[in-house]
This record gives C-alpha cells, sequence and structure tokens, in this order.
C-alpha cells in the first residue's frame, strides 16, 4: 500500500496541532517537516522544536527534512531530534557516509534528498547506506510548485537501480504532488508520496487520502 506522508508546510502554522490530528484522522500515514534556515533555501520554515512541540499529538512516524546549508551542525547542536527518519540534502554534505552514522545514532532511519538537478548516478554508490531516498519533484524552498518535468522518469529510474542494489529502499516523492499526477508516480515505483498542498487545501482531506489510495490500488490490481 502507498504511504502518504502529510507535510506540514502547508498546514496552518497557526494550529499546527490541529493541523497534526486532523490529517492523522484523514488517514496520513506520517508527517514530513521541512526545515529550512533561508541559506540553502530562500525561505525560513520548521524548526527541531517544531518537532518536539508536536510529538504529543500524534504517534504516527515524524520525518525531518533538513534543507539546511549545516546539517551536521544542526544535528550535533540538537541532541533531542525526534524524528523516526532524518533526511539530508546530497549537494549539503561533506563526508555523506558520517552524516548518516550520525543519523543512525540517533535511532533515526537515513533519508537523502535530491533536488531535480542532481543526478542519481551520483548518488547510486550509497544506496546500501540508506533507508529512504527522496526525490524532489520542485525545486526546494516553498510550497504550491508545480511538478518538474522529468520527475516521472527519474523515479522510475530510481526505482529501477534500488531493485538492483538496495530492494528495501523507500522512494519518496515531495513537490507537486497531487491526486492528478500521485498514480504515475506509484506506477513508477514511488512508494511514498509526501503531499501538502494538495490535503491541507482540500476541502475533504479524508476523502482526498482516500481517492488517491483507491485510484494507486485499481490502477497496481490491473
Amino acid at each position: 500500500m502507498i504511504h502518504i506522508s502529510a507535510s506540514l508546510l502547508a498546514a496552518d502554522y497557526a494550529r499546527l496541532g490541529e493541523e497534526v490530528q486532523r490529517a492523522e484522522q484523514a488517514g496520513a500515514d506520517s508527517f514530513h517537516f521541512d526545515l529550512m534556515d533561508g541559506h540553502y533555501v530562500r525561505n525560513l520554515a520548521l524548526a527541531p522544536d517544531h518537532l518536539k512541540a508536536l510529538r504529543p499529538y500524534s504517534r504516527l512516524p515524524f520525518h525531518a527534512h533538513l534543507e539546511l546549508s549545516n546539517p551536521d551542525e544542526v544535528l550535533s547542536h540538537f541532541e533531542s531530534f525526534p524524528a523516526d527518519t532524518i533526511i539530508v540534502q546530497w549537494n549539503t554534505l561533506t563526508h555523506p557516509l558520517k552524516t548518516f552514522e550520525d543519523i543512525r545514532l540517533r535511532n533515526a532511519k537515513v533519508g537523502l534528498g535530491l533536488t531535480p538537478d542532481n543526478d542519481i548516478r551520483d548518488v547510486a554508490r550509497f544506496f546500501r547506506d540508506l533507508d529512504l531516498l527522496l526525490l524532489l519533484g520542485v525545486y526546494p524552498g516553498f510550497g504550491g510548485q508545480v511538478m518538474q518535468p522529468g520527475t516521472l522518469e527519474k523515479v522510475r529510474t530510481a526505482h529501477g537501480m534500488a531493485n538492483d542494489l538496495n530492494p528495501s529502499l523507500a522512494i519518496a516523492v515531495d513537490g507537486g504532488v497531487k491526486p492528478d499526477n500521485a498514480v504515475h508516480l506509484a506506477e513508477a515505483g514511488a512508494n511514498i508520496l509526501i503531499i501538502g498542498t494538495a490535503l491541507f487545501r482540500s476541502r475533504d482531506m479524508k476523502r482526498t487520502i482516500w481517492e488517491i489510495r483507491e485510484a494507486i490500488e485499481r490502477s497496481l490490481r490491473r
């Protein structure tokens, strides 16, 4: 079954606790936190303290996506980092294996994020060290963008490479994911769909999640 992660970047920041509960009740499988520093991306967003504050509101997994220019420094400063998966961006890493080891020492799964410009072949040698590969369908920084051309082909390529190198590797897509393209992404090999605007701005979040799951299941049964 497809895993749907609710991206809190699109939630109502004035009532984040309620938004977390609303998404969980609607059927989300996890929560995606975009931590932005204003340097790596031209935006400021969530911080580690948001994960701590929201942890009592849900028992679902928390995925922390470090869209930061200094992920290693941030990880060292925040001893308590209540994330089940920590995702770092490929083009922010100096010593990838050391960063991955630091994440595992926090009892978290390791995720690696690629921008639309990053070549999957450059990170293939690390596939066995990862639990999750995040393919950004948009340039990081802001929600509500349209998915970049070529994302589907990139998912297919990643899926094929993962089958050879690490079949248990989860492939996630974030940015521009919506009901209209969810089926195509799942058919291409995505296991996790990270959805923000299409969920939190929908009139009926529960129905939106149900329709996505149902459409994917019908497609995969063919």
